[in-house]
């Protein structure tokens, strides 16, 4: 082979190119980075756990193993800024820093810890949400039934919660009979507060209780409410007498003596009127039964027990009247499908009569006759 001798100087340039880089070590070029970068990133940390608050919040971490830690840092949104110190029997375990002031708002949370020389770790990123103001004022307390008078003190009784698992309870606060104020916590669970030795004539203040997040380290509360318990009174039923009540009136009976009309007005709901149901048979819609409360009285409302078994009222009309003659319908009215159990019907306004007429529209079974146990009349 022919080489031009003109070659000879570049050739043996190379060659000797090619040996010096086989003889530089292989963390030549990129040696002081490795040394900086050790130097500039302490150990980060590890297995973050975020915990809303109020206006502030906790980030809970596990420290690095480097001993070179010695403080960290998180920053967030615009201008967010907290530090702490790490103390050298925090490095490797976990750590709770409790941040004091945080505008209310979505964050993503910065993460750095620092060595004695300032260098900053690699970046360790968390996402959290801070409540505070705008959170509260869409809180709502749970809300008051009505309030019952006892011998044991003032009973509230609250409206069921559906699921709510950011509801804690209810905190209402009164005044005793001696004098002192006390406190008394409904776990969300309960539809009933009492509230013992209540002072008569005095209000009381309630508020709801919310945690936001099972891991909140704050408690949010409802809008205080002052109530007057007056204005959730539930009036005590009474019953009128049917001592001296007789049958003014009546369709049919199916026996006298086991299916009277009478045994509406006997005071049980052991025994019950049922509509005659032998030859001939008595139909729908021609049942009624009148009865004569004796005197006019003031009346709130209704009472019906059903009998047991077959034959139940779904549906009747009351009327009344003060001569037996001239009737006012109140309307129709429902019956539950319950056995002997007393069911009140409540008017919206008090009323004045004599004699009240009970008209069977519907029954709950296909049985043409109806039956029913007791009939009567109640005051507030």
């Amino acid at each position: 082979m022919k080489i031009n001798q003109t070659n000879i100087p570049v050739l043996l340039a190379a060659l000797v190119g090619m040996l010096l880089a086989q003889c530089t070590p292989i963390d030549y070029h990129f040696r002081d980075y490795l040394d900086n970068a050790e130097k500039a990133y302490p150990g980060r940390v590890d297995s973050m756990l975020f915990m809303p608050g109020n206006n502030r919040a906790a980030i809970r971490a596990l420290i690095s193993t480097d001993p070179r830690v010695e403080r960290m840092r998180i920053t967030w949104g615009q201008d967010g800024y907290y530090e702490t110190d790490i103390a050298p029997e925090d490095i490797a375990g976990y750590k709770q820093i409790v941040i004091p002031e945080i505008a209310e708002g979505i964050y993503t949370f910065d993460i750095r810890t620092i060595d004695r020389e300032g260098n900053q770790s690699i970046r360790a990123e968390l996402f959290g949400r801070v409540y505070g103001a705008e959170y509260v004022a869409n809180l709502n307390n749970r809300i008051i039934d009505n309030v019952r008078e006892s011998e044991d003190g003032l009973i509230i009784n609250w409206f069921p919660e559906s699921v709510d698992s950011t509801l804690l309870g209810t905190v209402v606060s009164y005044q005793t009979s001696a004098g002192d104020t006390e406190e008394v916590f409904t776990a969300a669970t309960l539809n009933q507060t009492l509230l013992p030795r209540f002072s008569g004539g005095t209000t009381f203040d309630f508020n709801t209780l919310f945690k936001p997040d099972s891991l909140a380290i704050d408690t949010f509360f409802a809008v205080r409410q002052t109530i007057d318990p007056a204005d959730y009174l539930v009036a005590e039923r009474t019953l009128y007498a049917s001592d001296n009540w007789s049958v003014a009136g009546l369709s049919s009976e199916n026996n006298s003596d086991r299916h009277a009309a009478a045994n509406l007005i006997d005071g049980t709901s052991e025994t019950f009127w049922i509509a005659r149901f032998s030859d001939p048979a008595t139909d729908y819609p021609d049942h009624w039964v009148t009865i004569d409360m004796a005197e006019v009285l003031s009346v709130d409302g209704f009472l019906f027990a059903q009998k047991n078994g077959d034959r139940k009222v779904k549906e009747l009309e009351i009327l009344i009247s003060d001569d037996n003659e001239t009737w006012e319908s109140l309307g129709l009215f429902g019956l539950a499908n319950t056995d002997r159990e007393y069911q009140y019907i409540e008017l919206e306004n008090r009323v004045s009569f004599r004699y009240f007429k009970i008209v069977p529209t519907a029954g709950h079974d296909s049985q043409r006759q109806p039956g029913l146990a007791e009939a009567g009349t109640f005051y507030y």
